[in-house]
């Protein structure tokens, strides 16, 4: 058995994942586990330090690659990419104006 977590689920809904995790391998969420999971992905800060673990505005964490590469350099990953991300659930962009509108989300059900 496995459990599929995107970045993605976690940021967007975080109680709701913690709580898919825990209960998979059977165990309860604290209250402090909580708190500690949304200060994390809802903290004041944005880090371009990938591996640094503070609180941070995971939201906006999320779709920074929106704005920081071309629309080429995200064709070319789609290229390599489409067939895990279409299990995955991402969705492939199909125009630069696609990419920056920051209201349209890329995510679809998995089909894992």
């Amino acid at each position: 058995n496995y459990l599929a977590v995107r970045y993605e689920d976690l940021v967007v809904e975080p109680i709701k994942t913690l709580r898919q995790v825990y209960g998979f391998v059977n165990l309860a969420v604290s209250p402090e586990m909580e708190k500690f999971a949304l200060n994390m992905t809802s903290g004041p800060g944005y880090s371009s330090k990938p591996f640094v673990v503070s609180a941070r505005n995971a939201t906006q964490a999320l779709s920074a690659w929106r704005t920081a590469l071309s629309f080429q350099q995200i064709k070319q990953v789609e290229e390599y990419c489409h067939q895990p991300m279409a299990l995955l659930g991402y969705e492939r962009v199909g125009s630069p104006e696609e990419v920056k509108d920051l209201s349209r989300t890329l995510l679809r059900k998995p089909q894992l």
